[in-house]
Protein backbone atom coordinates (compact mmCIF):
# COMPACT_ATOMS: atom_id res chain seq x y z
CA UNK A 1 0.00 0.00 0.00
CA UNK A 2 1.78 3.12 -1.24
CA UNK A 3 0.90 6.75 -0.57
CA UNK A 4 0.34 9.01 -3.55
CA UNK A 5 2.28 12.27 -3.92
CA UNK A 6 -0.82 14.21 -2.86
CA UNK A 7 -1.22 12.05 0.24
CA UNK A 8 2.43 12.57 1.17
CA UNK A 9 1.99 16.35 0.82
CA UNK A 10 -1.19 16.22 2.90
CA UNK A 11 0.58 14.23 5.62
CA UNK A 12 3.51 16.68 5.78
CA UNK A 13 1.15 19.65 5.89
CA UNK A 14 -1.17 18.32 8.60
CA UNK A 15 1.09 16.15 10.75
CA UNK A 16 4.51 17.75 10.96
CA UNK A 17 5.88 15.11 13.33
CA UNK A 18 4.89 12.08 11.26
CA UNK A 19 7.38 10.96 8.60
CA UNK A 20 6.65 8.70 5.66
CA UNK A 21 9.37 6.20 4.71
CA UNK A 22 8.72 5.06 1.16
CA UNK A 23 11.24 2.20 1.12
CA UNK A 24 9.72 0.45 4.13
CA UNK A 25 6.18 1.75 3.56
CA UNK A 26 5.96 3.00 7.13
CA UNK A 27 4.77 6.19 8.81
CA UNK A 28 6.61 6.83 12.06
CA UNK A 29 6.61 9.67 14.58
CA UNK A 30 4.46 11.65 16.95
CA UNK A 31 0.71 11.79 16.38
CA UNK A 32 -0.64 14.93 18.02
CA UNK A 33 -4.35 15.63 18.13
CA UNK A 34 -7.09 17.66 19.76
CA UNK A 35 -10.35 15.74 19.98
CA UNK A 36 -13.50 15.32 22.01
CA UNK A 37 -16.22 12.71 22.33
CA UNK A 38 -19.59 14.04 21.18
CA UNK A 39 -22.52 12.57 23.11
CA UNK A 40 -25.07 13.42 20.43
CA UNK A 41 -23.39 11.73 17.47
CA UNK A 42 -21.43 9.35 19.74
CA UNK A 43 -18.39 9.97 17.57
CA UNK A 44 -14.96 11.46 18.20
CA UNK A 45 -14.69 14.96 16.75
CA UNK A 46 -11.26 16.23 15.78
CA UNK A 47 -9.80 19.69 15.28
CA UNK A 48 -9.37 23.04 16.98
CA UNK A 49 -12.47 22.74 19.08
CA UNK A 50 -13.84 25.98 20.45
CA UNK A 51 -16.10 24.45 23.08
CA UNK A 52 -14.10 23.30 26.06
CA UNK A 53 -15.71 20.20 27.53
CA UNK A 54 -14.56 17.64 30.07
CA UNK A 55 -14.16 15.23 27.15
CA UNK A 56 -11.68 17.44 25.28
CA UNK A 57 -8.26 15.86 25.13
CA UNK A 58 -5.04 17.20 23.62
CA UNK A 59 -2.39 14.54 23.47
CA UNK A 60 0.60 13.08 21.65
CA UNK A 61 1.41 9.42 21.02
CA UNK A 62 4.45 7.85 19.41
CA UNK A 63 3.14 5.60 16.64
CA UNK A 64 4.17 3.45 13.72
CA UNK A 65 1.88 2.68 10.78
CA UNK A 66 2.91 -0.29 8.62
CA UNK A 67 1.19 0.27 5.30
CA UNK A 68 2.25 -3.17 4.05
CA UNK A 69 1.31 -4.96 7.27
CA UNK A 70 -2.42 -5.64 7.07
CA UNK A 71 -4.50 -6.74 10.06
CA UNK A 72 -7.34 -9.29 9.99
CA UNK A 73 -9.85 -6.66 8.88
CA UNK A 74 -7.78 -5.15 6.09
CA UNK A 75 -6.41 -2.07 7.87
CA UNK A 76 -2.68 -1.20 7.88
CA UNK A 77 -1.23 -2.28 11.21
CA UNK A 78 -0.72 0.52 13.73
CA UNK A 79 1.49 0.35 16.81
CA UNK A 80 1.89 2.59 19.87
CA UNK A 81 5.68 2.45 20.07
CA UNK A 82 6.16 4.69 23.10
CA UNK A 83 5.00 1.84 25.39
CA UNK A 84 2.46 4.15 26.96
CA UNK A 85 -0.27 1.55 26.49
CA UNK A 86 1.69 -0.74 28.83
CA UNK A 87 1.77 2.00 31.48
CA UNK A 88 -1.98 2.66 31.07
CA UNK A 89 -2.79 -1.05 31.32
CA UNK A 90 -0.68 -1.39 34.48
CA UNK A 91 -2.20 1.70 36.13
CA UNK A 92 -5.75 0.59 35.29
CA UNK A 93 -5.04 -3.06 36.21
CA UNK A 94 -6.00 -4.20 32.71
CA UNK A 95 -4.82 -6.66 30.14
CA UNK A 96 -3.79 -4.84 26.97
CA UNK A 97 -6.58 -6.59 25.09
CA UNK A 98 -8.97 -4.44 27.18
CA UNK A 99 -7.37 -1.45 25.43
CA UNK A 100 -8.19 -3.04 22.05
CA UNK A 101 -4.55 -3.96 21.48
CA UNK A 102 -3.70 -7.43 20.21
CA UNK A 103 -1.45 -9.19 22.75
CA UNK A 104 0.13 -11.31 19.99
CA UNK A 105 2.00 -8.43 18.37
CA UNK A 106 0.84 -5.26 20.21
CA UNK A 107 -0.93 -3.90 17.12
CA UNK A 108 -4.00 -1.74 17.58
CA UNK A 109 -7.47 -3.10 16.80
CA UNK A 110 -8.99 -0.38 14.62
CA UNK A 111 -12.35 -2.06 14.17
CA UNK A 112 -14.23 -3.82 11.42
CA UNK A 113 -13.56 -2.73 7.84
CA UNK A 114 -16.89 -2.38 6.06
CA UNK A 115 -17.42 -3.26 2.44
CA UNK A 116 -17.64 0.45 1.56
CA UNK A 117 -14.17 1.11 3.01
CA UNK A 118 -12.31 -0.44 0.07
CA UNK A 119 -10.52 2.71 -1.13
CA UNK A 120 -7.73 3.55 1.29
CA UNK A 121 -6.98 7.22 1.93
CA UNK A 122 -4.48 8.32 4.54
CA UNK A 123 -6.56 11.34 5.60
CA UNK A 124 -9.73 9.38 6.35
CA UNK A 125 -7.69 6.55 7.90
CA UNK A 126 -6.03 8.92 10.38
CA UNK A 127 -9.17 10.93 11.14
CA UNK A 128 -11.70 8.10 11.29
CA UNK A 129 -9.61 5.24 12.66
CA UNK A 130 -6.24 6.14 14.12
CA UNK A 131 -6.98 9.33 16.05
CA UNK A 132 -10.25 7.99 17.55
CA UNK A 133 -8.33 4.90 18.70
CA UNK A 134 -5.68 6.96 20.49
CA UNK A 135 -8.28 9.38 21.80
CA UNK A 136 -9.97 6.39 23.47
CA UNK A 137 -6.63 5.26 24.89
CA UNK A 138 -6.02 8.71 26.35
CA UNK A 139 -9.62 8.76 27.62
CA UNK A 140 -9.05 5.49 29.50
CA UNK A 141 -5.91 6.95 31.04
CA UNK A 142 -7.72 10.12 32.11
CA UNK A 143 -11.10 8.77 33.24
CA UNK A 144 -10.61 5.02 33.76
CA UNK A 145 -11.92 2.01 31.87
CA UNK A 146 -15.23 1.86 33.75
CA UNK A 147 -16.03 5.41 32.69
CA UNK A 148 -15.46 4.41 29.09
CA UNK A 149 -17.75 1.41 29.50
CA UNK A 150 -20.47 3.42 31.21
CA UNK A 151 -20.34 6.68 29.23
CA UNK A 152 -22.52 5.53 26.33
CA UNK A 153 -19.60 4.82 24.04
CA UNK A 154 -21.06 2.87 21.15
CA UNK A 155 -18.12 0.61 20.40
CA UNK A 156 -17.88 -3.07 19.66
CA UNK A 157 -16.15 -5.48 21.99
CA UNK A 158 -12.74 -6.83 21.05
CA UNK A 159 -12.41 -9.82 18.73
CA UNK A 160 -15.13 -12.31 17.80
CA UNK A 161 -17.57 -10.88 20.34
CA UNK A 162 -17.33 -7.50 18.64
CA UNK A 163 -17.91 -9.07 15.22
CA UNK A 164 -21.09 -10.70 16.50
CA UNK A 165 -22.24 -7.36 17.93
CA UNK A 166 -21.63 -5.78 14.52
CA UNK A 167 -23.60 -8.52 12.77
CA UNK A 168 -26.49 -8.06 15.20
CA UNK A 169 -26.50 -4.35 14.33
CA UNK A 170 -26.55 -5.10 10.59
CA UNK A 171 -29.38 -7.60 11.12
CA UNK A 172 -31.36 -4.88 12.89
CA UNK A 173 -30.77 -2.36 10.11
CA UNK A 174 -31.81 -4.93 7.49
CA UNK A 175 -35.26 -5.21 9.08
CA UNK A 176 -35.96 -1.46 9.11
CA UNK A 177 -36.62 -1.03 5.38
CA UNK A 178 -34.50 2.09 5.14
CA UNK A 179 -34.39 4.04 1.87
CA UNK A 180 -30.99 4.70 0.32
CA UNK A 181 -31.28 8.43 1.11
CA UNK A 182 -32.50 7.98 4.67
CA UNK A 183 -30.06 8.81 7.45
CA UNK A 184 -28.27 5.71 8.72
CA UNK A 185 -29.51 4.46 12.08
CA UNK A 186 -25.97 4.23 13.44
CA UNK A 187 -25.99 8.02 13.85
CA UNK A 188 -22.88 8.50 11.77
CA UNK A 189 -24.52 11.53 10.15
CA UNK A 190 -24.24 9.82 6.75
CA UNK A 191 -27.01 8.70 4.45
CA UNK A 192 -27.75 4.99 4.55
CA UNK A 193 -26.31 4.49 1.05
CA UNK A 194 -22.99 5.97 2.20
CA UNK A 195 -22.85 4.01 5.44
CA UNK A 196 -24.26 0.55 6.29
CA UNK A 197 -26.19 0.02 3.04
CA UNK A 198 -23.65 -2.26 1.36
CA UNK A 199 -23.27 -4.36 4.50
CA UNK A 200 -27.04 -4.85 4.71
CA UNK A 201 -27.29 -5.75 1.01
CA UNK A 202 -24.47 -8.28 1.33
CA UNK A 203 -26.04 -9.86 4.40
CA UNK A 204 -29.45 -10.18 2.74
CA UNK A 205 -27.89 -11.58 -0.43
CA UNK A 206 -26.28 -14.39 1.55
CA UNK A 207 -29.34 -15.19 3.67
CA UNK A 208 -31.63 -15.30 0.64
CA UNK A 209 -29.53 -17.82 -1.27
CA UNK A 210 -30.99 -21.26 -1.84
CA UNK A 211 -29.76 -23.71 0.78
CA UNK A 212 -26.93 -26.00 -0.28
CA UNK A 213 -28.98 -29.09 0.71
CA UNK A 214 -31.19 -28.87 -2.40
CA UNK A 215 -34.41 -28.22 -0.49
CA UNK A 216 -35.11 -25.13 -2.65
CA UNK A 217 -35.62 -23.21 0.57
CA UNK A 218 -33.73 -20.03 1.36
CA UNK A 219 -30.59 -20.53 3.41
CA UNK A 220 -31.97 -18.47 6.29
CA UNK A 221 -35.02 -20.77 6.53
CA UNK A 222 -33.18 -24.08 6.24
CA UNK A 223 -29.65 -25.11 7.28
CA UNK A 224 -28.67 -21.81 8.84
CA UNK A 225 -25.65 -22.12 11.15
CA UNK A 226 -24.47 -19.00 12.97
CA UNK A 227 -20.79 -19.94 13.08
CA UNK A 228 -20.66 -20.90 9.39
CA UNK A 229 -22.56 -17.73 8.54
CA UNK A 230 -20.08 -15.63 10.51
CA UNK A 231 -17.12 -17.09 8.60
CA UNK A 232 -18.79 -16.67 5.20
CA UNK A 233 -20.02 -13.17 5.92
CA UNK A 234 -16.58 -12.03 7.06
CA UNK A 235 -15.02 -13.52 3.94
CA UNK A 236 -17.42 -11.72 1.61
CA UNK A 237 -17.90 -8.34 3.29
CA UNK A 238 -14.81 -7.62 5.38
CA UNK A 239 -11.41 -7.28 3.77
Amino acid sequence: MKLSNNEIKWLKRNFLNLEYFENSQKIIGELDFCAAYDNESRKVKIGNLADETEFLIRDVFEIEICLDGIDMYGWPKVYEIGKRHCKIAKEQNLDIIDLHIYPEDNSCCLGIKHVDDQTFRIDSFLHERVIPFFYRLAYVEKFGIETVRNDNWEEYSHGDKGIKEYLAEVFYFSKRNLGRNDMCLCRSGKKFKKCHYNAVVSLNRYLNRLCFCGSMKKHKDCHFDEELFLKQYLKETIS
